[in-house]
């Protein structure tokens, strides 16, 4: 059976069981759509998180809530090629 392109896309975000912004549901008041407007994330704690810090600033940088911050796909490829050399050592 073929794998649908998007499921592959949508592991990508879920790398603790559930995309970044979904902690809000847990939250007494919490709201899905307030917390991805203002690109509030939240990451698992613990002593030994599966993911370096490096990583969870990456994807901040990327979810910047306003356009004019965010930064265009050109910056994207070069951060992410620092990080493959960083973390292939």
């Amino acid at each position: 059976m073929e794998e649908n392109v998007l499921d592959k896309e949508d592991r990508m975000f879920y790398w603790y069981g559930e995309s970044p912004f979904e902690y809000a549901l847990g939250e007494s008041g919490g709201s899905l759509q307030l917390a991805i407007v203002n690109a509030q994330i939240k990451w698992p704690g613990g002593p030994n998180p599966p993911y370096p810090d490096a990583l969870h600033q990456f994807v901040t940088w990327m979810l910047q809530p306003q356009a004019a911050v965010r930064p265009r796909i050109d910056d994207i490829i070069i951060h992410v090629d620092k990080l493959i050399t960083k973390f292939s050592n």
